[in-house]
């Protein structure tokens, strides 16, 4: 996936692109939050000492098993529900189809080995605000962007909590874990800010792939140079940059962001047309769940 700063850049960019009336500026948090969709429970319980953690467990079933039908019951849980919810909906729906195009890229170009998947996703970031904010994400707090108070709001909590509920059998998941989630994102994102860069310094081997800094070195991490790469669970060559899988994406979003809000104010739009244009598609692989792949395939460059 990519990170926290390039999922809140994509879903600014669709909902500049869409041209229809929206309540999301009033609930640009809950929105930017919402753009982070499950990686939140990949922070639960974030301390190294902490080796096993079931919520983060269902950080990974979100983004692996059941996508289209997860998403599509947020979709019609929120047609009824407040702003505030329709904002974080919103965002979770344009992190999965940010996800689905680029996650192949990330994954080939990140290998399995320890924490380069989440070195690359920071790089990218890093790259991507400069490019088109003219921000240094190592000098800007990114932890306030999805601040929505100190606790989730609990219209969210009792949707994410039913919703995976009815979904996932078996997880090992209450609202206390959904809430802390969100709660130790924030402090994850609060203590690997380091705009000073001491703390990289001190601690590198604990955090420099989780923490943005400046890039020194001149890799073509977008793959700007379009030299091939390949899908890692097909196969299948490709020569697209990163910048061209986001655009992919853009494009995705638009269509599908503009039907949600069309189904939302009841312009005839129906779920089972919603349904058609989301798919069920995984996070990691960006295929047809049915097909059953498995990313296995890479070449580094991290």
């Amino acid at each position: 996936m990519p990170n926290i700063w390039t999922h809140m850049l994509f879903c600014e960019d669709v909902v500049d692109s869409i041209g229809k009336p929206n309540p999301f500026p009033a609930n640009e948090k809950f929105m930017n939050l919402g753009a982070q969709g499950p990686d939140p429970f990949f922070y639960h319980n974030f301390w190294p000492w902490i080796k096993e953690d079931a919520v983060q467990e269902v950080g990974l079933k979100l983004h692996q098993e059941q996508c289209g039908s997860f998403l599509l019951d947020l979709i019609t849980a929120a047609k009824s529900l407040n702003d505030h919810v329709r904002a974080y909906v919103f965002g979770f729906v344009t992190h999965h189809i940010l996800d689905r195009n680029t996650h192949p890229y990330i994954h080939y170009r990140a290998g399995y080995e320890g924490n380069k998947h989440q070195k690359l996703e920071v790089i990218i970031d890093t790259i991507m605000m400069e490019k088109d904010k003219n921000l240094k994400t190592w000098k800007v707090p990114v932890y306030k962007e999805i601040n929505v108070g100190s606790s989730l709001h609990d219209d969210i909590v009792h949707l994410l909590d039913k919703t995976i509920k009815r979904h996932y059998n078996n997880v090992k998941l209450d609202e206390t874990d959904i809430n802390k989630a969100y709660q130790d994102m924030k402090l994850a994102l609060k203590i690997l800010a380091d705009p000073y860069g001491w703390k990289n310094l001190l601690l590198k081997s604990m955090i420099s792939s989780f923490s943005h800094r400046p890039l020194k070195d001149q890799e073509d991490y977008l793959n700007i140079n379009k030299d091939t790469w390949y899908h890692p669970a097909t196969k299948e060559p490709s020569t697209k940059s990163f910048i061209d899988l986001y655009e992919q994406g853009r494009i995705e979003a638009i269509e599908i962001t503009s039907s949600i809000l069309s189904y939302w104010n009841d312009d005839n739009v129906t779920e089972n047309h919603l349904y058609d244009l989301i798919g069920d598609i995984s996070y990691d692989t960006g295929k047809p769940l049915e097909l059953h792949l498995e990313n296995r395939y890479s070449d580094p460059i991290v």
